[in-house]
């Protein structure tokens, strides 16, 4: 009979072990799927992140398509005369355009020389696609002394004459300074190219100080090349 409750406790205690390593096991495996699942959360949640920051640069750079493709730059010619170029590369019209540039002079001031500029604040209704504006001085005169000014003015068709105040640049080769340029897209959102950068709905341009100065008309000129045919905005 001892022999028997004696065989009989061992089993006890081997099954008791035998539980015990079950529940260890499946605590373990548990946790284990517990802690991929928690693994396999974060990186579904990285995921979407991504594809929702994707989404929102998508959708940025699909509105600013067109103003990207408008941009001004000066170059010069062989002659040593600046030009400054005013270009929309895509394929729609852009419109409202404001452009503020600046040229300095040099000109004697009670037998001093003396450092002035003639500010330019100009207005386009519009520019057309895939086309380049190409303004230089022969395209410009600015008024003798500094004073009251309209703070835009659209180009004209024909300057005015010398005698009336207004002075030319004659044989000179200044340089052109350029601040911004704003425009309205396709779509009648307010951009602002400056200093390289694009932004959007800028606030409202200031005419530079100096002496005023107004443009004559020129000619749009096609580019040989434009962007592909863009799609409105959604």
């Amino acid at each position: 009979m001892t022999e028997a409750a004696g065989h009989g406790g061992g089993e006890g205690h081997s099954t008791s072990r035998i539980v015990k390593v079950g529940v260890i096991a499946t605590i373990v495996a548990s946790v284990a799927g517990l802690i991929t699942t928690g693994v396999a959360t974060f990186y579904s949640a990285r995921v979407a992140d991504d594809q929702l920051k994707q989404s929102r640069q998508a959708a940025e750079e699909k509105k600013q398509a067109q103003a990207a493709r408008v941009s001004y730059w000066v170059d010069i010619e062989p002659g040593g005369m600046s030009r400054l170029h005013l270009m929309n590369r895509s394929p729609d019209p852009i419109s409202n355009v404001a452009m503020t540039f600046v040229v300095p002079l040099e000109r004697t001031v009670d037998n001093r020389w003396d450092i002035e500029q003639a500010s330019f604040s100009v207005r386009l209704p519009s520019v057309p696609p895939c086309s380049d504006m190409v303004f230089t001085t022969d395209n410009m005169k600015y008024y003798g002394n500094t004073g009251p000014r309209d703070p835009w003015a659209t180009p004209f068709d024909k300057l005015p004459p010398r005698a009336t105040g207004w002075r030319d640049f004659r044989k000179s080769h200044p340089p052109i300074y350029v601040f911004v340029a704003d425009f309205d897209d396709r779509d009648g959102v307010r951009w602002r190219r400056a200093k390289g950068l694009l932004s959007r709905d800028p606030e409202k341009s200031v005419p530079q100080l100096g002496m005023p100065g107004f443009v004559s008309t020129v000619s749009p000129q096609p580019l040989k090349s434009c962007g592909e045919q863009s799609k409105p905005a959604d």
